[in-house]
């Protein structure tokens, strides 16, 4: 439950900087925070209590087209998801229904396989064996009663069993580190807010990371600290925002460099805290903000004017024919266009009609 609270905390924080990003035309953070949204797994359910699909949908048909197939490409995403979840919850129920008409296990495996069709076979003659022998006490014969489905299923279970604790046992072992499983030592400050804000940044750096318990507790201690300071030590709303964003950055799967070189000091807790977002963004995501950039000013330069060389005008300060030339419509569209002249020896310049 805890997790599910936690991931709609983290969409609804995304979607909230998506649309401030978006009130504020700042197209390299939109494109960010939209990566970091389809890095999310998704439900239904989920999608339902943040609304996130309506505040992402709306961005497909931004003007910026690079926006707009990014907000496509997490739809799409999303949808899959939401699909894979619905058929993960349907799949138990499908599978519920034949065993309970046939009263017997399914045949999901060979062991199972071959365990009912030894009792199909054994079935039989166990019934007519109970039928044919009398329960009479005078001829000292014991009728044995008829084994059932259980004694066949029994290694079937004891199988499903074993599986299911393997299981169980690898997933602990691949269970993200927290600071709850480490037994760190946070709750420094007396204050709950601060001390769960530095839980979320060593539960963000911990996920993957092979450092130490004491190194991990350092980092973020640290960076509470800084952003506990910038806000005169108080825990506003604007604090526990910036907490957050950190931490999304933080855990970008995308961008694990940037994670290694915060625990193991590349990048210093007060380096990081500076950084703007499109700073924290990985390498790939920067080259296409970079490129998105360079599209966007190669579109908003206007057509200039063109000037071409030429050795029919004379300068009158220098007396060269070195000079270039272009021509404007001035005034009214029947008056002739007017020439300017620029001298490229001593950039005199001058005009006629």
């Amino acid at each position: 439950m805890s997790e599910t609270l936690n991931r709609q905390a983290e969409i609804k924080a995304l979607c909230k900087s998506l649309g401030d990003a978006q009130d504020a035309d700042n197209k390299p953070e939109l494109m960010a925070l939209l990566d970091k949204l389809c890095a999310v797994r998704v439900d239904e359910k989920l999608l339902r209590a943040t609304g996130a699909g309506q505040v992402v949908g709306k961005l497909r048909n931004n003007d910026d087209s690079a926006i707009a197939v990014m907000a496509k490409k997490v739809v799409h995403k999303w949808k899959k998801d939401v699909m894979a979840a619905n058929s993960r919850g349907v799949s138990p129920a499908s599978t519920s229904r034949p065993a309970s008409r046939s009263q017997t296990p399914l045949p999901a495996k060979s062991a199972q396989d071959s365990s009912r069709a030894q009792f199909q076979q054994l079935k039989p003659a166990t019934e007519n064996n109970s039928s044919a022998i009398s329960p009479s006490a005078g001829n000292g014969v014991e009728r044995t009663p008829p084994k059932t489905s259980s004694s066949y299923t029994t290694p079937i279970a004891a199988a499903a069993v074993s599986t299911g604790s393997v299981a169980s046992t690898l997933a602990d072992s691949t269970k993200p580190r927290s600071a709850v499983l480490d037994k760190a030592n946070i709750a420094l400050s007396g204050d709950n807010t601060r001390d769960k804000c530095v839980e979320i940044l060593y539960n963000s750096m911990a996920s993957d990371s092979n450092a130490d318990v004491e190194l991990l507790t350092k980092r973020a201690l640290g960076i509470e600290r800084i952003e506990f300071d910038k806000v005169k030590g108080r825990t506003t709303p604007a604090y526990s925002a910036r907490i957050r964003s950190l931490c999304l950055n933080l855990r970008d799967k995308k961008n694990p460099d940037l994670r290694a070189n915060v625990v193991d000091g590349s990048i210093s807790v007060e380096r990081f805290c500076s950084m703007t977002s499109e700073e924290m963004a990985s390498k790939d995501l920067r080259k296409t903000i970079e490129k998105m950039k360079e599209e966007n000013l190669f579109k908003a330069k206007g057509a200039g004017r063109t000037e071409a060389a030429t050795d029919q005008f004379k300068c009158g300060r220098c007396k060269q024919r070195k000079c270039t030339y272009y021509q404007m419509q001035t005034r009214s569209a029947d008056e002739p266009m007017t020439t300017f002249v620029t001298c490229t020896v001593c950039d005199n310049r001058w005009k006629f009609c």
